[in-house]
C-alpha cells in the first residue's frame, strides 16, 4: 500500500467547491499508472459517502461509483486528472477534512486525507 501522505498529494490543492447537489474535487494520478475497480467511502463534513452517490470523470469517461469493477475499471495514467463527485449536502465554507477511499487493481485499497478550504 502506498503511504497516505503520498497519496495526499493526488489531490489538487483549491479544487474542493460546492455544486448544485453536492460537492466535488479534483485528483491527479502522479503516482503511478493504474486501474481503478472500486471507490468509497468518502468522508466529508462529518458524513459518510458511499459509492452509490460518487462519480468519477477520467479523461472522457465517466462512471458512478457502483459501476467501477475488475471487468468495469477505469485506467487512470500518470498525469491523469480526474474529477470526483459526491450527490449529497453541500460543504460549509471554510477548512474541510475529507477522506479518500478507492481500490486499485493492482495495489488494492487506497486511503488518504486532505484538508481544503472549500472555494464558492
Amino acid at each position: 500500500m502506498f503511504p497516505a501522505f503520498l497519496l495526499a498529494k493526488l489531490y489538487v490543492k483549491g479544487s474542493l467547491k460546492n455544486t448544485e447537489d453536492g460537492f466535488e474535487f479534483a485528483l491527479k494520478n502522479i503516482v503511478d499508472s493504474t486501474n481503478l475497480v472500486g471507490v468509497g467511502p468518502i468522508s466529508a463534513g462529518g458524513k459518510d459517502y458511499s459509492a452509490e452517490v460518487i462519480t468519477l470523470t477520467v479523461g472522457d469517461k465517466t462512471l458512478m461509483g457502483t459501476e467501477l469493477t475488475r471487468d468495469n475499471a477505469i485506467p487512470v495514467t500518470m498525469g491523469m486528472p480526474m474529477k470526483i463527485r459526491i450527490t449529497g449536502e453541500k460543504l460549509a465554507t471554510g477548512p474541510q477534512k475529507v477522506s479518500v477511499t478507492a481500490v486499485s487493481a493492482d495495489i488494492g485499497k487506497l486511503k488518504f486525507d486532505f484538508t481544503d478550504s472549500v472555494q464558492a
